[in-house]
């Protein structure tokens, strides 16, 4: 009986590992769109994902794209538009996630980013000095989609960069408020402080 029961246990196992779901991995710095191999995901993630995160320091855009298994932690994330814009520093990500074996090969289809003013404004200033507030001395026209006033504080890491203190103040999307500065891929946050309020209409 306990050898049937061992040789039930190992069957259960070979088939819960088959049923793992299969996901394209990659990652491509300052690309549109990367290719990698195909691996099972961990039994605890249900979809695959892949790409784009860019983060600009005033010149210097950081553009990464990826594909993988989704954290489960980041499936409320999937299909939102989180955009934060500043004058001097910006964070944005697009994200497709989906259910099926190798359902996030291929290309990265990315929607033009709106540019249109849409009659809002917010309090715009940045720095990568220090985590302890910035004052405002103008306001940044908010386009698209962006209603939402954001106010980061906090201390933050881009891919390739080292950690430094942040203080932001900028234009964001709802999507963006809702699910947080921790749905970015590979940008961490430690330490911060993140509060939105409605735009102020011009």
């Amino acid at each position: 009986m306990r050898m049937f029961l061992t040789a039930v246990a190992v069957l259960f196992a070979v088939i819960t590992e088959g049923n793992s779901l299969i996901c394209e991995h990659c990652t491509n710095m300052n690309a549109e769109s990367c290719s990698g191999v195909f691996a099972a995901c961990p039994d605890n993630v249900t979809h695959c994902v892949k790409g784009l995160e860019k983060s600009n320091n005033g010149p210097y855009v950081i553009q990464l794209a990826f594909k993988g298994c989704l954290d489960p932690s980041k499936q409320p994330a999937c299909g939102k538009e989180v955009v934060f814009r500043g004058t001097d520093m910006s964070l944005w990500i697009k994200r497709e996630c989906c259910d099926s074996d190798s359902c996030n090969s291929g290309d990265i289809q990315v929607p033009p980013i709106l540019q249109t003013p849409n009659g809002f404004k917010c309090p715009d200033c940045s720095t990568d000095q220090s985590a302890s507030g910035c004052t405002a001395v103008g306001n940044i026209t908010c386009v698209g989609n962006e209603n939402q006033c954001a106010d980061f504080t906090g201390n933050a890491e881009r891919p390739g960069d080292i950690v430094k203190a942040y203080s932001l103040r900028m234009c964001a999307t709802k999507d963006a408020c809702d699910v947080g500065i921790l749905s970015m891929e590979k940008i961490k946050a430690f330490q911060f402080d993140l509060k939105c309020s409605d735009a102020i209409k011009v």
